[in-house]
């Protein structure tokens, strides 16, 4: 049971509007011209890959080197929280102008409401309640996509439209994902033990490489592979709409913990003052994301995808001086 919450978990913080309307995939391995069930594959690996990673980093060794870590902060880790903590910002920032470009701002605002009292509650409440929303994202997809399966050639190659090229894009990917996951691994290493998180990670992966199957097959059906919103524009009914709003508000209440957690790290007087601090970042998201979501975006990942490399490096070596 503990491996399916830390599942629900990870996967709610990925599976944002950019994943479960196929757009991510769609963009970052498409032109890779392979079966749409390798390009699956592909991401689940991808995914692994980056989950793997950060639990060896970020899961702590013992507690000694923790204090011991805690107590010396220096300018680089400094730097880097700062960094972390803007980028997170500015994906909250984007999941919510998402709200917009598919709603309207009154839904924004209340996806913002729900996200604060969500995070207010704590990580285990927040863990619960994910795992229920994430199920039923699932369901839904699963339901939706069907219908598309019968008769359907799983080793056809698919040709997408308007694709950049080159594999930096597939570091945009990885950027886009991994920041979410030091904050949950940190988390959730309070009661689970690493090797719990690591089946986890395989879960989750192996899930993602489904749902990405799914989506991509409604996509393809339908020949909407050039739509912005691609799941919507090959099924647009109601429940496609929940399906994207709640994949938003998972990605949303994910990334305010996140910066909940690092603003507490760096800010510690404002610690004691969560709610009032929840409702501050939520009014500057609110304000930002009417900036619109293709200028974000289009701000956003080059930003994360150079910053992901060094993040994860420095990381990564900081954890084998540890």
């Amino acid at each position: 049971m503990k491996i399916i919450e830390v599942t629900l978990l990870f996967l709610g913080s990925v599976i944002g509007a950019g994943f479960a309307t196929g757009a991510e995939i769609i963009t970052f391995f498409g032109h890779l011209r392979l079966p749409i069930w390798c390009i699956a594959l592909i991401t689940g690996i991808t995914m692994f890959a980056i989950i793997a990673l950060e639990i060896f980093i970020y899961y702590p060794r013992n507690k000694q080197a923790t204090t011991q870590n805690s107590k010396k902060p220096n300018l680089t880790s400094k730097f880097s929280d700062i960094i972390t903590l803007l980028i997170y910002f500015i994906l909250f920032t984007a999941m919510t102008a998402g709200v917009t470009s598919v709603t309207n701002p009154y839904v924004a605002v209340i996806s913002l409401i729900v996200s604060t009292f969500i995070v207010f509650f704590g990580f285990n409440k927040l863990s619960r309640i994910n795992s229920w929303l994430v199920f039923v994202i699932i369901f839904l997809i699963i339901t939706t996509a069907i219908p598309h399966l019968l008769n359907y050639n799983i080793l056809q190659v698919s040709q997408w439209a308007h694709l950049p090229n080159g594999i930096f894009w597939g570091f945009l990917y990885a950027g886009l994902n991994c920041f979410m996951f030091p904050e949950l691994i940190k988390a959730a290493a309070k009661q689970k033990k690493r090797k719990t998180l690591f089946w986890a990670g395989g879960l989750t992966a192996f899930l993602i490489m489904i749902l990405v199957g799914l989506i991509l097959t409604i996509i393809k059906n339908c020949q909407v592979t050039s739509a912005t919103i691609p799941l919507l524009a090959a099924a647009p009914t109601p429940i496609t709409m929940i399906i994207i709003l709640l994949a938003i508000l998972t990605s949303q209440y994910t990334a305010l913990f996140a910066i909940m957690e690092r603003s507490s790290k760096l800010f510690p007087a404002m610690k004691n003052r969560p709610l009032t601090k929840a409702i501050g970042i939520c009014l500057c998201t609110l304000f930002t994301s009417f900036l619109g979501f293709s200028q974000i975006i289009n701000f956003a990942y080059p930003l994360i995808g150079i910053f992901t490399c060094f993040f994860l490096l420095i990381s990564w070596l900081k954890s084998l001086q540890a």
